[in-house]
């Protein structure tokens, strides 16, 4: 059976690994190559637990510090897996890994509406997991297209150099309201130093008028005692609705291509990669029950998320934090780990109760 995958982000990648191992016949298309063209603040947030890779460089973050009108730090216990990386050296590895059982990997490869055309008749299967482009998305039901395109969150960062050495195993975010949003500081290292981090500000709702990024994002890293020299801003919209219909004849969704970003903090990183990693376990098994499994339990995430981002707009998020904190879910205890399915669940109780 052959396979082609448009697009060697995580997504299809983990479906060319876990193809090739089956044995199947497997063609990667990269517009660029592998690892280049990379907008992402490169944190890896394991939500469900299920992810076991190896990532270049990485921070296991213990700390989370939140600044509002108050600011407040929660710790992260250890199994919460939360890790800032090297996404370009990942991808790479993952490349490599993919060509070492089999698959083939063409890069500087752009599949066109016309390219996409010709592999529908040439493969069993084509996965598209080109992220919000989606080169595919012409063939699926154009009211879920337009809902999905509706829902792309702007964001924009810097990558900036220098000592960061007191962000070791900590992220900080700065939460902005009307509409909601937030300010992210990602700690980046090289070997054992610091000397790195990925500052970035997307928002999470659109009004009719939204604040310009770019200078807003200038005015929080000034803040922050921080300097832009020569540096270049990155900007890239986030996928926060997906589109239900995951399959149109032999071409399958996957990662941003469908829309797996999270609502509430636009990771997507983990979902990508699951949803990969689940495509081909479908393909294997003749039978798409993995993937719709998957994708249910992402859906029931993503509405507990999107209730927590309803409540921020409504009621300010200075509010939120306060409740929570006053109900115990910053607290340091055994069975308290922030951002998880648990904790998620936990604290949207308390928060309506």
């Amino acid at each position: 059976m052959k396979v082609a995958i448009i697009g060697a982000g995580p997504a299809g990648l983990s479906t060319a690994i876990e193809l090739s191992k089956a044995k199947y016949e497997v063609f990667v298309f990269e517009q660029f190559l592998v690892g280049e063209n990379i907008v992402c603040a490169e944190g890896f947030f394991d939500y469900f637990g299920k992810i076991d890779v190896d990532l270049p460089e990485k921070i296991q973050i213990k700390k989370l510090i939140v600044q509002d009108k108050e600011t407040y730090e929660i710790s992260l216990p250890t199994r919460g897996r939360f890790f800032t990386f090297d996404r370009k050296r990942w991808q790479k590895n993952l490349a490599d890994c993919a060509l070492s059982k089999g698959a083939k990997i063409e890069e500087k490869s752009k599949i066109e509406k016309k390219d996409l055309e010709r592999l529908v008749k040439e493969f069993d299967y084509v996965i598209d997991a080109t992220g919000v482009r989606g080169v595919s998305h012409h063939q699926f039901p154009q009211n879920e297209i337009k809902t999905y395109r509706k829902n792309l969150m702007p964001s924009i960062q810097y990558k900036l150099k220098g000592d960061f050495s007191k962000f070791y195993e900590t992220i900080k975010v700065i939460l902005i309201n009307n509409p909601p949003g937030y300010c992210w500081i990602f700690p980046r290292k090289e070997g054992a130093i610091i000397n790195k981090a990925n500052i970035g500000l997307g928002l999470l709702a659109k009004k009719t008028k939204n604040p310009n990024l770019k200078n807003l994002l200038k005015e929080m890293i000034k803040n922050e005692g921080f300097n832009i020299s020569d540096e270049k801003s990155t900007a890239s919209p986030i996928p926060t609705r997906r589109i239900k219909t995951y399959k149109a004849g032999n071409i399958i969704l996957s990662g941003d291509s469908l829309g797996l970003c999270s609502p509430l903090h636009g990771g997507g990183i983990d979902t990508a990669y699951l949803s990969g990693y689940y495509i081909a376990k479908s393909i294997i098994n003749n039978d798409f029950f993995n993937y719709e499994s998957f994708l249910k339990n992402i859906d029931r995430r993503f509405f507990i998320e999107r209730v927590f981002l309803v409540l921020w707009d409504k009621l300010g998020s200075h509010k939120i934090l306060c409740r929570l904190k006053n109900k115990g879910l910053f607290s340091e205890k055994n069975n308290n780990v922030p951002l998880t399915k648990e904790w998620f669940l936990k604290a949207l109780i308390r928060l309506v109760f």
